[in-house]
């Protein structure tokens, strides 16, 4: 069974969920776009495509660094550059951290089923919201979600270089709230939702698309 190391740092930072973009480019700038785990882009055109290691999120209305693996190896950089502000926008804020939060999951699948919430979940790519807009009863709607978070899972896994072989089960468990957001001039459909899976996963981590700048944040209860 692997071991994932996960911290997550809370600052002081006033943020709200709309501004998490803006404080991720703020933090690249910080620390300086060499560091790529911090961004993924390899240059201005390309997107290295992988699970963010790196992800950014607003928690209480205040700025949150969620830190996966071989990023909290590299959170460093941060603390070494922060002055204990940081500019978003033309703003300047307060950047100190109030807390954090260090652990180590041992992560696996069995017979027993994990309770999570989801939040602000995007699921869709311009292939499969064709596909969904098709479906027309409850059932079939949330049985075509529970396979797309399966997918997401996956996606996690192999970010992580853990190679599932048995079998993963997904029960989405109540009626998914929908809501649109906005992300790079698009609307976009999200959802929260509640679900049970036989994986065992992390919380604070993000789940499906955008999870880098606080989509999908995942809730374990």
């Amino acid at each position: 069974m692997p071991v994932i190391r996960v911290v997550k740092i809370s600052f002081n930072t006033p943020l709200k969920d709309s501004e998490i973009p803006a404080f991720r480019g703020a933090i690249v700038k910080l620390v300086g776009k060499d560091h790529l785990i911090f961004h993924n882009h390899l240059d201005s055109h390309r997107y290295h495509y992988r699970y963010p290691l790196i992800q950014y999120q607003s928690r209480r209305q205040k700025a949150e660094i969620v830190c996966v693996q071989n990023g909290t190896e590299e959170i460093h950089h941060l603390f070494s550059k922060n002055l204990g502000e940081i500019r978003i926008g033309e703003e300047k804020r307060p950047l100190f951290v109030e807390h954090v939060k260090i652990n180590r999951f041992d992560l696996r699948v069995n017979g027993v089923m994990h309770y999570y919430k989801l939040k602000n979940w995007l699921p869709f790519n311009e292939k499969n919201i064709q596909e969904y807009s098709k479906l027309v009863g409850v059932a079939e709607k949330i049985e075509f979600l529970e396979r797309i978070l399966i997918g997401n899972i996956l996606s996690f896994a192999k970010g992580i270089n853990w190679m599932i072989q048995e079998k993963i089960e997904v029960v989405i468990t109540n009626l998914p709230i929908q809501k649109m957001k906005r992300r790079k001039g698009q609307n976009l459909v999200s959802f929260d939702l509640e679900f049970k899976s036989n994986v065992l996963l992390p919380p604070d981590i993000g789940l499906g698309k955008s999870v880098s700048v606080g989509y999908g944040t995942l809730i374990k209860f």
